[in-house]
């Protein structure tokens, strides 16, 4: 079977995007469509399957599945296009080995034939990296840069399985690789070197060695900011995973706020070609994210704050003074339990009329509402009114801890933040609560959602 139009391609998403960072496919769907590719999903698809877990515990099994996958976008005729490092080396290193190894494309075939499938070798294994580099071109992509990065410093990161082993992996130098500098730059971005940018994500150690993760990825985060970067670049969702994930833990474990925003590359091109944030599946990256990502994309897009956001209750001229003040800051509860509580930091924002950047920032929950501050103002405002505001404006954005999802989750289900557990009060002996009715609630709910999209107070 011949190739058809090389502008489509088979669309590879592999596992860990499609159940963990969907947004990642939604924005490269997006990019990849503006570009003018055309893109078909390989049905029936399974598993690359993973190097890591399945490779290293059946070998053969590894090159069954993943000879089905080829197999399977032959059907299609186009080049397979994969969104992962990992999903890369696995499909690319078989499509190799049967393509030059007669005696065992023999024996793959022969496992395949009850399943009405036969390897031809009549298609090839591209990374995301190589097609937008290499078939699409970097003067393509920059006549569609339409907000340019205008010298943000970024840190490009490839990762290990999409360079090595050279002999039938690369298509960039293994040891300086530059496709992805180069994209970066076409976007208006400033690349830097750094300590660890050749490095492995470490992620693999998840498996043998998971205490050795999140240092692992610290000293990439380090290494990067310490030459001045303001965001790491990936190609790899185990990449992103790893270091997206980290920065919680780095905060948990060293007690530090790293804020370090982390894109895949297609989420970074598509906001550059103009494609709203929500085409780009963004807000669910920004509200599962502790890293900058929201302030990094308003500085992107030059967001303003709607002058809106003040009223009678929050004035522009109450924070001024209360800047200025700071005395329930003194005799703050979460003030004196954690240094990351910032409503310093906070109030500027706000004055500044960066409300928007405000509302992403992990320490407007930190606050407990429990109105200390109200209490101990002069102007009998208090902090509070503020960061309430701000949380119901980070709300409505969908950006919320996981914990107060549940919560919301809980009311919607039950009616009660905290479901009822009738056994428990049977034992205990208590009488059965009446319980509301629960569709009636939500109405109520829906209708005090759709006041507040139209402005309602």
């Amino acid at each position: 079977m011949k190739k058809k139009d090389t502008r489509k391609y088979s669309l590879f998403a592999g596992c860990l995007i499609p159940s963990k960072f969907p947004f990642i496919e939604k924005a490269s769907r997006s990019v990849l469509q503006n570009l003018g590719l055309e893109l078909d999903d390989i049905e029936e698809a399974s598993c690359c399957p993973n190097q890591m877990a399945i490779k290293s515990s059946d070998e053969a099994l590894w090159f069954a599945l993943a000879a089905r996958n080829l197999c399977l976008a032959e059907r299609k005729g186009h080049d397979i296009l994969t969104l992962c490092n990992g999903c890369y080396d696995t499909l690319k290193t078989v499509n190799s080995r049967l393509k030059s190894d007669d005696k065992f494309r023999e024996k793959i075939n022969k496992m395949l034939a009850g399943f009405g499938l036969e390897f031809a070798g009549s298609i090839d294994v591209k990374h995301i990296v190589q097609v937008l580099h290499d078939d699409v071109g970097p003067n393509a992509i920059e006549k569609k840069v339409i907000f340019p990065l205008k010298g943000i410093k970024c840190a490009s990161f490839m990762g290990c399985h999409v360079r090595r082993p050279m002999d039938h992996m690369g298509f960039d130098d293994p040891n300086e690789p530059a496709y992805l500098d180069d994209l970066i730059r076409v976007m208006g971005g400033e690349t830097l070197k750094y300590s660890e940018k050749n490095s492995c994500c470490a992620g693999g150690l998840s498996i043998g060695r998971k205490d050795d993760v999140v240092p692992a990825a610290r000293r990439v985060l380090h290494s990067a900011r310490e030459e001045g970067a303001l965001a790491i670049v990936v190609s790899c969702p185990f990449c992103f995973a790893q270091f997206f994930r980290s920065e919680k833990e780095i905060q948990d474990i060293y007690s530090e706020n790293i804020r370090f925003p982390v894109f895949y590359l297609t989420e970074l091109l598509g906001l550059t070609f103009g494609i709203s944030p929500g085409e780009l599946g963004l807000p669910m990256h920004i509200e599962m994210s502790t890293g900058g990502e929201k302030e990094f994309i308003n500085t992107l897009l030059g967001e303003g704050v709607d002058e809106s956001f003040f009223s009678d209750k929050v004035t522009k001229e109450q924070l001024v003074l209360c800047a200025k003040c700071k005395a329930c800051v003194d005799d703050c509860p979460t003030a004196m339990t954690t240094s990351d509580y910032k409503p310093e930091e906070i109030l500027k924002l706000v004055i500044e009329g960066r409300a928007d950047e405000a509302c992403t920032r992990e320490d407007i929950w930190f606050c407990m509402n429990c109105h200390e501050c109200s209490q101990e103002c002069p102007q009998g405002f208090g902090m509070v009114k503020l960061i309430i505001k701000l949380k119901n404006l980070a709300a409505a954005k969908g950006i919320y801890p996981e914990a107060v999802g549940h919560r919301i989750s809980e009311l919607h289900e039950s009616g009660y933040s905290f479901k009822m557990d009738e056994k428990i009060r049977e034992e205990m002996e208590l009488p059965k609560i009446n319980l509301p009715d629960v569709a009636k609630l939500r109405k109520l709910m829906e209708e005090v959602e759709e006041d507040s999209e139209k402005g309602g107070k």
